[in-house]
Order: structure tokens, then C-alpha cells, then sequence
């Protein structure tokens, strides 16, 4: 059973990382659906940094700074220019996907690449420093969420960005901010499944989880807390469907299993979610006067 609980707790840091920033973001009044992008731009830094220098938390750095970047391109659009974010998320997915390719491609990764070190267990159930940060930030983001002046700023900023403004807040700073944030816990995140689970960088490695993410958030009502549930359960179907093929006794062609964790997140997200209300002004954009 604890290597079951290990095992879930190490699968569920990239999608738990991911959900966490993207939380803050869309309580703020930002949806952006470029999650699964900036996931795969933090894989894959994440892996050529850690092969070229041979730290691996100099690879998790430069993840994170690498998503940043990208977020803040989402943040000059959606937020600067004021673009539909639904589309510019959607831009940011295709951008990512294919020039994470044709740079893997082309750079071809030179040196032994060098995977975050192992805090305690071993081998599937090995847990990182980023698990630790993962649920470290849990208790962390509950409290800023709910017990601080900035918390109280972003929950309004996404309920009542007029409000907002009138008390001399600018909205539009916050959101990138929280954008910004998203961004980087998006490319450790994305450095967690590729130095800490996978040890090495396949094309489209994030398999959906940047979706998974969002469906993570409606899940826990964005509240940190049910978000941390949520990735768990997604977490646990995934070691569930890996020990099941594993195993070999159920005769089931394999895509099904694959398809297992995906099918039990959207059936949970259809009981739980289907009476949760986002925040009010989420994905519209704001004009400060």
C-alpha cells in the first residue's frame, strides 16, 4: 500500500504543479488552456539544461524561467492586447507542441542527463524535492488564498474586477502576475515528469496533462485543497492502469488502460463539477479606467 501512496504522490506533481499556478490565474479572472504547452517547454529545458551542465535543479530553474517567457507572451496577448484567451491558450498548445519537436530534434541532447535526486524510496516510488514543493505548497497557497490581503485582491479580481480597480488596484498587473506564477510552476511541473519520473524527453510527453489540470481545478472548486484531492485521484488512476499492465492478467488491449485515468478524472469531474460555479468574470477581459 505505501508504494502505492509513493508511487501516486509522484505522478500527481506535474498536473498538482500545473493546477496550483493555473489556480491562482483563473481566480484572478484568466483562463489559459496553454497549461499542456508550457508543461512540455519545461520538460524539455528541463532535460537539455540538466544534460549540458549536470545539475539537475539548474534544469528545474531554467524550466521554470523558460515557461515564464512563454506565459508572459500569453500575458501580452490576452491580457495587453486583449485577445480572445481561449485562442491564444490554444496558439500557445500548437507553438509548443511542435517547435519542442523540431528543437529535440535538432539539438539532439548531448551528455548523460542528470535526474533530480531521489529524497526518499527508490525506483517508481522515489519521491523528489519537487512532490515535496508540490505539497509544501498546498497549506501555502490555502493561506494566500484566504488569509492575506493579495489573496483576498485575486479572489476579488476574479469576482469583481471593477471593484478591484475603484480601490486603486491595477487588475491587469495582478493578472499577469498570477499569469506569470502560472507559468512558472507550469516548467517545474514539466521538469518533475521528465528528470523526475520519465529520465529523458519524449515529443508530446505530457500526454494531456495540462488538460488534466484544468479539469483539476473545476474538480476542486478552486480551492487548494480540492485541488490537491483531485491530481491524487488522477495520480492514482494512472499507477492503477501502469500496475494492471504491468501484471498482464486482464487480457485488455492497452490503449484501454492508457485511457483509464483520463475516462475516471472526466466521470468525476461530470458528478462533482456539474453544479460548480467559476469565478464570475473569468476569461474576459478588463479595461482599467
Amino acid at each position: 500500500m505505501i508504494p502505492f501512496l509513493l508511487q501516486t504522490l509522484t505522478f500527481a506533481t506535474p498536473v498538482l504543479l500545473a493546477a496550483l499556478g493555473a489556480l491562482f490565474a483563473e481566480r484572478a479572472g484568466v483562463v489559459n488552456i496553454g497549461l499542456e504547452g508550457l508543461l512540455l517547454v519545461g520538460a524539455l529545458v528541463a532535460v537539455l539544461v540538466s544534460a549540458a551542465t549536470g545539475q539537475p535543479y539548474l534544469g528545474v530553474l531554467a524550466a521554470a524561467l523558460a515557461a515564464v517567457s512563454i506565459a508572459g507572451i500569453f500575458a501580452l496577448f490576452a491580457i495587453g492586447l486583449k485577445r480572445d484567451q481561449v485562442i491564444v491558450g490554444t496558439t500557445i498548445n500548437f507553438l509548443a507542441l511542435g517547435a519542442t519537436g523540431v528543437f529535440y530534434r535538432a539539438l539532439k541532447i548531448s551528455g548523460e542527463v542528470k535526474t533530480l535526486p531521489v529524497l526518499f524510496g527508490d525506483g517508481s516510488t522515489a519521491i523528489n524535492a519537487l512532490t515535496l514543493l508540490g505539497l509544501l505548497l498546498i497549506p501555502v497557497a490555502q493561506w494566500l488564498l484566504y488569509r492575506t490581503r493579495l489573496g483576498i485582491m485575486v479572489r476579488s479580481t476574479g469576482e469583481k474586477p471593477e471593484a478591484v480597480a475603484a480601490a486603486g488596484i491595477f487588475v491587469n498587473r495582478l493578472r499577469t502576475l498570477t499569469i506569470l506564477v502560472s507559468g512558472a510552476l507550469c516548467g517545474m511541473g514539466g521538469a518533475s515528469l521528465s528528470i523526475g519520473i520519465a529520465n529523458t524527453f519524449t515529443e508530446e510527453m505530457t500526454g494531456g496533462r495540462g488538460f488534466i489540470a484544468l479539469a483539476v481545478i473545476v474538480f476542486g472548486r478552486w480551492n487548494p485543497l480540492g485541488v490537491l484531492t483531485a491530481a491524487l485521484l488522477f495520480a492514482a488512476a494512472d499507477v492503477w492502469q501502469t500496475r494492471l499492465q504491468a501484471q498482464g492478467t486482464l487480457h485488455i488491449p492497452y490503449p484501454i488502460f492508457l485511457a483509464l485515468p483520463y475516462v475516471l478524472t472526466l466521470l468525476a469531474l461530470a458528478i462533482r463539477g456539474a453544479k460548480v460555479k467559476p469565478p464570475a468574470h473569468l476569461g474576459e477581459p478588463f479595461e482599467q479606467g
